[in-house]
């Protein structure tokens, strides 16, 4: 037997630890894939040098109507998932995220090193780490001015011209914002050689305990000591 077959063997019997709900999961996938379609799609209406490439849906007018079903999704899917499939779980997301405390400020000021490849000193961290939690309110913050210029954008007839006049560029430097931090979540979660093992969180829910100790042992601990209450 190889070295990387026996590498695999023993990784896949290695603890698991549960992550992500499937609700989670869903809520991220529905997303991350209404995202990138808004994306395609608003470069050909957009830019006019992208409108042939928009001949994959059928021209740029299929294009629009595509780019409005896919922020429909994108924004009442997404919210669905605050009410239903386990909703808990999306409330603490969004109360973490917006509660940064010492260890967090410290994995950010440590981010850098690890971007490119070494290992940040920092502290023990929770469920989600400082990193984790600027990515999440770029997120949120993104989703909600191109939500709200959109719909003055597509409903331009209902409000003054001076606002409408300024979606635009809201919306633009959203989207490039949002990017941005895309470009990122997919290099760490695909490329970088250490964090890339919190992948299969999203796709099975479950991650590595060894990775869940390196990278979130404050919330590792918790998980450990409420599944020995049980």
């Amino acid at each position: 037997m190889g070295i990387n077959t026996q590498t695999k063997k023993k990784e896949s019997q290695s603890p698991k630890i549960l992550r992500f709900t499937k609700g989670e999961r869903i809520s991220h996938w529905v997303h991350a894939l209404a995202f990138f379609l808004l994306l395609f799609t608003g470069l050909g209406i957009l830019n006019p040098s992208f409108q042939p490439i928009m001949n994959v849906f059928g021209g740029i007018q299929i294009a629009r109507l595509i780019h409005r079903g896919a922020a429909i999704v994108f924004v009442v899917i997404v919210g669905l998932m605050f009410v239903v499939g386990n909703p808990s779980h999306h409330w603490e997301w969004l109360k973490s995220v917006f509660k940064f405390t010492k260890s967090d400020w410290q994995h950010v000021r440590a981010f850098p090193k690890e971007f490119f490849g070494g290992h940040g000193d920092y502290p023990p961290q929770d469920k989600y780490n400082g990193g984790e939690k600027i990515n999440s309110l770029i997120t949120i913050f993104g989703s909600f001015f191109i939500t709200l210029s959109g719909v003055v954008m597509w409903m331009a007839p209902w409000f003054p011209a001076g606002l409408v006049r300024w979606a635009y560029p809201v919306h633009d430097l959203s989207m490039f914002m949002m990017v941005a931090a895309s470009l990122g979540h997919i290099y760490l979660g695909v490329l970088h050689p250490d964090s890339r093992a919190a992948l299969p969180g999203m796709f099975s829910g479950y991650v590595s305990a060894k990775f869940a100790r390196a990278h979130h042992a404050l919330w590792y601990e918790r998980v450990q000591n409420q599944q020995q209450k049980l």
